[in-house]
């Protein structure tokens, strides 16, 4: 089993549809905040669930609540002890990286290795930061671009893939390229293949 695909298992056994739309929204932009037409606009979950499961979220010290006019605005709770634990699962299982994997699919049959890295792996992104993404495949730039648009209107962030064919990746690595080999060596998450679809690279 690839790692995406692992991730994919775990995400759905531990979540229901609806708690891993919330955890991909809430904890992969913290630094938001939304009141329940756009949560269930942006989720696209009903809004009968949306509401049974903030107000279990909100007893549970997950998010916290605020009046602005008309409108209750509902944040993630960065102060609740679990915080960091659940934007990892959220960034690993319900929030970028399933969202860019499911935008990917229709080229997958042509990507040998794609995955996540910068900022975002690392934790350390702010509210503007990009999602950084390398494929690696039969692909070109423009169709990568198009095919994760719609992701990038999801997540509200501006994704920024590089695009290499596999001779070109290979290339750039044995020539020791400064940034293909620092991007290799550091943490990544992965969409499309894994440690061994990459080693098979040469990296």
């Amino acid at each position: 089993m690839s790692t995406a695909s692992a991730i994919h298992t775990i995400g759905t056994a531990l979540f229901g549809k609806t708690q891993r739309a919330l955890l991909g929204l809430f904890f992969v932009r913290p630094e938001q905040s939304f009141y329940l037409r756009q949560i269930v606009r942006t989720a696209g979950i009903g809004q009968g669930a949306a509401q049974r499961e903030l107000g279990r979220w909100l007893e549970a010290g997950l998010l916290v609540r605020t009046r602005r006019g008309n409108q209750v605005h509902y944040q993630a709770n960065t102060a609740s002890p679990i915080f960091a634990e659940l934007k990892g699962l959220a960034i690993k299982t319900a929030g970028v990286v399933e969202v860019l994997r499911e935008a990917l699919t229709g080229l997958a049959d042509r990507i040998t290795v794609a995955f996540v890295h910068g900022s975002v792996v690392r934790g350390t992104e702010k509210a503007g930061s990009d999602v950084d993404v390398v494929v690696v495949g039969a692909v070109t730039f423009s169709e990568v671009v198009a095919a994760l648009h719609d992701a990038q209107e999801q997540l509200g962030r501006e994704v920024n893939p590089t695009v290499y064919t596999v001779r070109e990746f290979r290339e750039k690595l044995d020539a020791g390229h400064h940034f293909l080999t620092a991007t290799v060596s550091a943490p990544k998450l992965f969409l499309i293949g894994g440690d061994r679809e990459l080693d098979r690279l040469g990296a």
